[in-house]
């Protein structure tokens, strides 16, 4: 008898013997006679069916016997010799067994049973015995199997999964998975294929799928197969250089482009992609192969992260070379840098690309603009050359973002020479034809504006200067309940915080002194400090409050917000970020202040808006700045002029009872100013340069009259009650055939509305996944930000290559669409796999 469990074999047969009314017959071959005795005793007891024992002599008795004498009962037909072969002819219980099921009781017998393993691959499953000896490895590969497995492939392939411990029974997901056991340095996934003898099946698939093939394989040599012909695929060549060609594959090079599509964008191999990319880069002497393609060339690949950097030197030569137009393949350096960013090294790089970026734009309108033949230098900042502030800004503050600043030092010399002489010729023009009443001063703020009878937050940003607050209006303008107006006025002068603030809170009937130093009275109260801005502000209207900003912020509810708002009609909320990071030994941190200014302020308005029911807010400043990055140099700086130890001698202006009258400097009188008798004058530079002093704080100044630093931004914001954010826009399959057949399947996708001020742009994810949620094609990533009205404009192809794999006939895949941001699926189209061939369709080359 066998060493086997007989209650086992009991209980399997009982289940085969489970039948809906129609008679069934299963042959026991036991050519070893292992099990006759166990039949001969009866320990053998079936429910639903019969035992009968044959003889090899007596097939015609038996096939009688079934046939005419009993043809209703269930049978198990144990048959204690060799089975036949089916082309014998002395075969005669062929016309049986084909109608017959054939039961095994060996222990593969009984696995394969379990598993719903045709009796077929029998052999197959002898072959790798050794797998199945071990019952974790047979739950494991129960888990990885739905359905039933119709070839030795298919059966082999999810033997390769489990063994590697694969995300999907796939071959794309084995090499995936030896993939990043590879980057790790380790062996034993590999060493496991090894050891149940699976090598030879895994590189025969190899071949067949992807083509490459080698006397020695290894894993080395098939990561630098992938990563090579993944390179030259995505620039459109299938032939590999002379010492590469041992990886070449020709035929299968669209097989491979698709699996590095998928595994470079799967967040879960990001970090082995990485390494290995870097890994090849070195082996195949990447630097030496890079310098022989083309830029046009190289912005099409991402295989490797230094494709970024020679990218981002072309541009930085392009610069220094008086070239700020530079078009590459048809694409601008905007349009480029787009494409790059959202690549997969893209993120990596996001600074670097924005330094070029906003070094261009800068350069470039530089370039085109003359401000000595400029009529309106007000007019024209204030709607076009305040964004060379901007892009100044973003390129400092990008390249303060970046730790190996080493090659673009060059290019920083350039955009700081020209930026220097920009805000000397603007500031020389603007003080040659400035007009104090051309647009209205602080002094008549809140008359103007504070006074209403709608309940109004002012949020009095300190040094706010309008080129930010302009930034600041473009990032509340995404959102749908927000209205906006930009307005301007002029600060007073000295543009410096104490006269600024004091500015904004005279009314028309309240006298401004300023006593000395850093002392401004209104009506004798000084205006230092909250809380006698708080005084100044209720003695015009007792529903007012002066509060700073990180008071509102310590309010942890809006319990608390509706509180401490609660009966007031005028609330001066007081902000200081940039000012105090640029006048406090920080200057070098200055820029970053204003993005988080930003931050902050956007951040602020819900707080408020949603926790105090107020839905009108001012956003101003007392005051903008001058900063540049490079060093003042002494010649860069204008003699101080003053003899008087009572004058006030700042970096941007002196304040004296004299008027001097020195070539390089311009003067008014402090009354014309702050419209009151003070006869002091107020003395400041034509051009941007600052006054010689002792001390540090010669980068970040504020106190003279360039546009930079006295026009200030009045944005008002209106907020509509139980408004939602804007709508995304949304995308959809234009397409109307849903049949995939072939590897490579292009489809037309329509973005259904145009960006506008109540529709936001959005980024979905598009890619293909089988019925069990495997990943099998490459995904696109859809930017849906056309603000193009016309529907021609909004339609995008994308091309998705499948993996290529054994695909059934009428199987179906569904395209995903998710959103990029949230990661919701927005939809899941059905497509079916049209295949001629059928059941024996695998995309094959």
């Amino acid at each position: 008898m066998s060493d086997l469990n007989l209650n086992q074999i009991q209980d399997r047969l009982n289940e085969l013997f489970i039948s809906y009314g129609e008679r069934k017959l299963i042959f026991w071959f036991d050519p070893k006679k292992e099990f006759e005795e166990d039949i001969d005793n009866g320990v053998i007891q079936l429910k639903n069916a019969r035992i009968k024992k044959i003889d090899a002599h007596t097939q015609f008795l038996t096939k009688r016997f079934f046939e005419l004498e009993d043809k209703e009962n269930n049978y198990l037909i144990y048959a204690p010799f060799q089975r036949l072969s089916d082309e014998d002819n002395n075969n005669h219980l062929l016309s049986l067994l084909k109608y017959s099921t054939l039961f095994n009781a060996d222990r593969i017998s009984l696995v394969m049973n379990q598993l719903e393993i045709p009796t077929e691959l029998h052999e197959v499953m002898v072959q790798y015995s050794a797998f199945f000896s071990a019952k974790t490895r047979i739950a494991d590969f129960q888990k990885v199997t739905s359905g039933v497995i119709q070839t030795k492939e298919e059966f082999e392939t999810k033997l390769m999964a489990v063994v590697t411990k694969a995300n999907a029974p796939q071959l794309y997901s084995v090499v995936q998975a030896l993939f990043v056991e590879y980057s790790l340095r380790e062996n034993r996934l590999y060493s496991q294929l090894e050891k149940y003898g699976l090598l030879e099946t895994f590189w025969g698939a190899i071949f067949k799928y992807y083509g490459f093939q080698s006397e020695q394989p290894t894993i080395q040599k098939l990561v630098l197969c992938f990563y090579s012909n993944a390179f030259f695929g995505q620039l459109g060549y299938q032939n590999l250089p002379m010492n590469l060609k041992e990886y070449e594959v020709i035929e299968q090079t669209n097989a491979i482009v698709s699996f590095m599509d998928l595994f470079m964008n799967d967040s879960r191999y990001r970090e082995a992609y990485d390494n290995l990319s870097q890994e090849v880069y070195q082996l195949i002497n990447g630097e030496r192969i890079l310098s022989k393609i083309t830029i046009e060339e190289l912005v099409r690949s991402d295989t490797f992260e230094f494709i970024h950097q020679r990218i981002i030197q072309y541009y930085i030569n392009q610069l220094l070379s008086g070239d700020s137009t530079a078009v590459v393949g048809g694409l601008t350096m905007q349009e480029v840098v787009l494409y790059k960013e959202r690549s997969h090294f893209g993120g990596k790089y996001h600074h670097h690309y924005q330094v070029v970026l906003n070094a261009q734009k800068l350069l470039n309108l530089l370039g085109q603009l003359n401000i000595r033949q400029l009529s309106n230098v007000l007019l024209h900042y204030e709607e076009e050359s305040f964004v060379i502030d901007q892009y100044y800004r973003k390129f400092i503050w990008h390249l303060d973002q970046i730790s190996n600043q080493d090659n673009f030092l060059e290019l920083q010399g350039l955009v700081e020479k020209e930026y220097k002489v920009f805000l000397d010729e603007i500031s020389y023009a603007w003080n040659n034809l400035l007009y104090l009443d051309e647009r209205p001063s602080l002094l008549d703020f809140y008359d103007s504006h504070a006074r209403k009878k709608m309940k109004t937050v002012v949020i009095i940003s300190d040094a706010l200067r309008y080129e930010a607050a302009k930034e600041l209006q473009m990032v509340l303008q995404k959102d749908k309940k927000y209205s906006t107006k930009m307005e301007t006025n002029f600060t007073v002068l000295p543009s410096v915080t104490e006269f600024g603030k004091a500015a904004l809170l005279k009314s028309r009937n309240e006298k401004l002194d300023y006593v000395n130093d850093f002392e401004i009275k209104i009506n004798d109260i000084s205006t230092t400090g909250t809380i006698n801005r708080d005084k100044i502000l209720k003695n015009k209207n007792p529903n007012s409050l002066a509060v700073t900003y990180d008071e509102v912020i310590s309010k942890g509810n809006a319990k608390e917000l509706r509180e401490l708002f609660n009966g007031l009609e005028v609330i001066y909320l007081y902000h200081d970020q940039i000012d105090r990071t640029g006048d406090h030994g920080q200057e070098h941190q200055v820029f970053d202040a204003v993005q988080k200014t930003i931050d902050e302020l956007t951040l602020l308005l819900p707080r408020i808006s949603n926790g105090a029911n107020i839905y009108r807010f001012i956003i101003t400043s007392d005051h903008g700045f001058l900063y540049r990055r490079s060093k003042v140099e002494e010649h860069e700086k204008i003699e101080n002029p003053s003899f008087d130890e009572s004058d006030r001698v700042e970096r941007r202006f002196i304040i004296s009872n004299h008027q001097y009258k020195e070539v390089g400097i311009t003067s008014m009188k402090l009354g014309d100013v702050l419209k009151n008798a003070d006869a002091r004058y107020v003395h400041y530079p034509e051009t941007a340069t600052i006054f010689k002093k002792k001390g540090g704080g010669q980068n970040y100044v504020h106190g003279g009259s360039s546009p930079q630093e006295l026009l200030v931004p009045v944005l008002e914001i209106s907020i509509a009650r139980g408004s939602s954010a804007k709508e995304q826009t949304k995308v959809q399959l234009m397409t109307t055939k849903r049949k995939v057949i072939g590897l490579s399947l292009s489809l037309e996708f329509y973005q259904t509305d145009a960006v506008s001020e109540s529709i936001t742009k959005a980024q979905y994810q598009l890619y293909f996944e089988d019925e069990t949620g495997n990943r099998i094609s490459n995904e696109q990533a859809y930017y849906a930000d056309s603000d193009s009205t016309a529907a021609s404009d909004r339609f995008t192809n994308f091309t998705f290559d499948f993996i290529n794999r054994k695909y059934d006939s009428q199987e179906k895949v569904y395209l995903i669409m998710k959103d990029a941001q949230t990661n919701v699926e927005i939809d899941r189209v059905e497509f079916v796999v049209d295949n001629p061939f059928a059941g024996d369709f695998d995309f094959g080359f």
